[in-house]
């Protein structure tokens, strides 16, 4: 019986604790649940505010375009000959640059000093002789009727007087002639440039129009390419066309557009000037010419395209800093900027840069407006 009663009250204190303990533990699951609610109250909805660039969507004129190869050249490039005969005694080194009048070749002029004096010389004797015929007949003239001498004596004198003048014009041109076969030894350069070949060697005859070397001129470049009458009649003289050397990319204007076309191939010739450029001559580059007339588009920068495997789209930011995305169709492209067909109109902002984390209506600061140059 005293088991019973020992075991009884050693139950009942237990239940007593265990209440007491529900009832500590039931307070405080209470209150944290209370606090964990008060936070999530607290917490900002939605992702935070995102850094991005803001460039404007233009109205740009805009034509599609087509490729065609074409060639870098020079617009003088000349294989200076010889103008006389004689030895080449000199020429210049392969790689040598030099400037309009530099000495780029040296002919013997051994020969053509002996013609040169030669020259001199009859020039002298001819103008002794002709001004002693024209002191005899002058005083034979002055003495009139007392000298004697009938009208055809004196017209003879006088014939004989101008052909002795005429004998040293002849003698002055040829000596002219010997004085410039005697500059011509010494061949020099008729533009700045540099010379790429020796087309002849130190000890060889030269006579003229035996080439010498040949002379390039490296600093002024054109673009010489073949297109159809389709694409060539969109361009004109003075317009600016892109001309692309492997990743290198810049503005050439046409210089000219020959309207003469190949009977077989039916293309024209275009030459456009290049500015000042480190391109090489003969490299191969790309002529982006346009296929159609150009018609005015709403136009965004390439960066600000998103592209996805199902669409391609734009956020556009408008006045309330909120990201709006406006899915387009993409057209004509020219340089930096390409045609989008869609909810864009120009002058809104566009992100070229923190788009691609963007979500529809978040939030965003803008850390930077670019401005194109045209604009």
């Amino acid at each position: 019986m005293n088991r019973k009663i020992a075991f009884s009250s050693i139950a009942a204190a237990a239940l007593v604790i265990a209440a007491g303990t529900a009832f500590i533990y039931g307070g405080h699951v209470g209150a944290s649940t209370e606090t964990a609610s008060a936070e999530e109250t607290e917490q900002p909805q939605g992702p935070p505010p995102a850094a991005v660039t803001l460039a404007k969507a233009e109205s740009r004129n805009l034509a599609p375009h087509a490729e065609t190869p074409g060639t870098i050249v020079s617009i003088r490039d000349s294989r200076i000959s010889a103008a006389t005969s004689a030895k080449v005694e000199w020429v210049a080194e392969i790689g040598a640059e030099v400037e309009t009048g530099d000495l780029i070749a040296r002919l013997d002029p051994s020969d053509a000093n002996f013609a040169r004096n030669d020259s001199a010389a009859a020039v002298q004797r001819l103008t002794a002789r002709a001004e002693y015929l024209d002191s005899l007949y002058k005083r034979y003239l002055g003495l009139g009727e007392e000298a004697g001498e009938s009208a055809a004596t004196l017209d003879e004198m006088r014939s004989n007087r101008d052909e002795a003048f005429q004998a040293v014009a002849q003698a002055e041109v040829a000596l002219d002639r010997a004085e410039t076969n005697l500059d011509r030894t010494e061949v020099r350069a008729p533009f700045a440039g540099r010379v790429v070949s020796q087309e002849t060697q130190i000890g060889e005859y030269a006579t003229p129009g035996t080439e010498l070397v040949r002379l390039v001129d490296i600093h002024h470049l054109e673009v010489t390419a073949r297109a159809p009458v389709g694409l060539t009649r969109n361009v004109g003289p003075g317009e600016t066309i892109r001309v692309a050397n492997g990743p290198e990319v810049l503005d050439a204007k046409v210089r000219a557009v020959v309207p003469v076309g190949d009977d077989r191939s039916r293309m024209l010739e275009i030459r456009l000037e290049l500015p000042e450029t480190a391109w090489y001559i003969g490299s191969a580059v790309r002529v982006h010419l346009p296929s159609a007339r150009p018609v005015a588009v709403t136009a965004v920068p390439r960066d600000a395209l998103i592209l996805r495997a199902d669409r391609i789209s734009v956020f556009v930011v408008g006045e309330d800093n909120l990201a709006k995305r406006v899915d387009v169709e993409i057209g004509t492209a020219e340089g930096e900027f390409i045609e989008v067909i869609g909810d864009i109109e120009p002058g809104q902002n566009v992100v070229i840069r923190g788009g691609e984390r963007l979500r529809e209506g978040q939030s965003v600061t803008v850390s930077q407006i670019l401005v194109s140059p045209s604009a």
